[in-house]
C-alpha cells in the first residue's frame, strides 16, 4: 500500500550560470598558485616527485606515463608552468596531487572546459570550490584567508 503525504514540493531553483572571470585562470596559473601556497619552489616539488617516483618504482607500481622515465623533473615542472603548456599525461597530475595540495580535476577543467564552466578558484592561494577546507569567498576571486577584509560574497 502506498502512502500519500501532504508535503509541499519545494519550488525548483533556477540554475544560475557562472559568470566567467574577465581573465580566466589558466591551468599553469593554478599549478603555480597551489605550489606557492604549499610553500614550495619548483626544486622542492621536484625533490618530492623524485622521492615518490623512486618509492613507486621500488614497489613495482610506477605508472607507465608518470613523469617521463629518466627525464629531468625540474624541466618538466618549469614547462608545466609555462604559458599555454598543458600536461599530456594524467599520471603526471596525479603524482603532483600525491605530494602537495593540488586537484588534478580542477587542472583538467581549467585546461579543457569553456571558461563559463571553470570552477571558482582563489587567485591568492588556488583553493577551489571543490576543496573540502574551502573558506568563504571574500570577493569574486579571493577567499577569506587571502582577503580577510573582503565583502563576504
Amino acid at each position: 500500500m502506498l502512502h500519500r503525504h501532504a508535503f509541499a514540493t519545494p519550488p525548483r531553483k533556477r540554475f544560475l550560470p557562472r559568470i566567467p572571470d574577465a581573465r580566466p585562470l589558466t591551468p599553469e596559473g593554478y599549478l603555480r598558485l597551489r605550489r606557492k601556497a604549499a610553500g614550495l619552489e619548483i626544486r622542492d616539488l621536484a625533490v618530492r616527485l623524485t622521492g615518490l617516483r623512486a618509492a613507486l618504482w621500488e614497489a613495482g607500481e610506477l605508472p607507465a606515463g608518470m613523469l617521463a622515465d629518466g627525464g629531468d623533473i625540474v624541466s618538466v615542472l618549469v614547462m608545466l608552468e609555462a604559458p599555454g603548456v598543458r600536461a599530456r599525461m594524467r599520471e603526471t597530475l596525479d603524482a603532483i596531487a600525491a605530494v602537495m595540495p593540488f586537484d588534478a580535476d580542477v587542472y583538467q577543467q581549467l585546461a579543457d572546459a569553456d571558461p563559463r564552466r571553470h570552477p571558482r578558484v582563489c587567485r591568492g592561494c588556488g583553493t577551489s570550490t571543490h576543496d573540502h577546507d574551502m573558506p568563504r569567498w571574500a570577493t569574486a576571486t579571493s577567499c577569506t584567508r587571502c582577503d580577510p577584509a573582503g565583502d563576504g560574497l
